[in-house]
């Protein structure tokens, strides 16, 4: 059953999701200029989905009684930019319907898993040891609401309206 938590992700994360689908389907085509590396508005799409098979990969290796590799095998925080370029890589030929499809997806996924949590799961920053004292609710909302805040910053950068 969904705690609170979760259903306090779940509906921010559907607001901005909705959101941004508003805006990339009337910007398809579009690329993001110096907003986002000359790269497409299917990119910035692709790389909100890749963020979810992050997160319910870390979460999988949890579940297999493995700890995860935070925030994927090879890379730290410090070296993000190559790991974004890494997730970039992966779908940057993709069309724009088949990765709206695949963050649909991926979003519901996401809002599923979290309900699979408990309040304590979610909330207390001791819960996951390799989360390093964040809690997985707020890790949870950078991959999800908090992302998709980034991508409406990103489009309103590149005068996407």
């Amino acid at each position: 059953m969904p705690t609170a938590r979760s259903q306090e992700l779940a509906a921010a994360a559907n607001d901005g999701l909705a959101a941004v689908f508003r805006r990339a389907d009337a910007a398809r085509d579009a690329t993001m200029g110096t907003a986002y590396r000359d790269r497409r508005v299917a990119d910035v799409l692709a790389h909100l989905h890749a963020w979810h098979v992050v997160f319910d990969g870390w979460v999988a290796q949890d579940r297999s009684g493995s700890v995860p590799a935070f925030p994927a095998e090879g890379y730290t925080w410090a070296d993000l930019d190559s790991l974004n370029d890494a997730l970039y890589s992966a779908h940057k030929e993709r069309p724009y319907d088949t990765i709206r499809a695949m963050l649909e997806a991926s979003h519901r996924s996401m809002i599923a898993l979290l309900s699979t949590f408990t309040q304590d799961e979610l909330t207390e920053p001791d819960a996951f040891p390799w989360l390093r004292g964040q809690a997985l609710g707020d890790v949870a909302h950078e991959c999800l609401g908090a992302h998709y805040e980034w991508a409406l910053h990103t489009f309103d950068s590149a005068g996407i309206a």
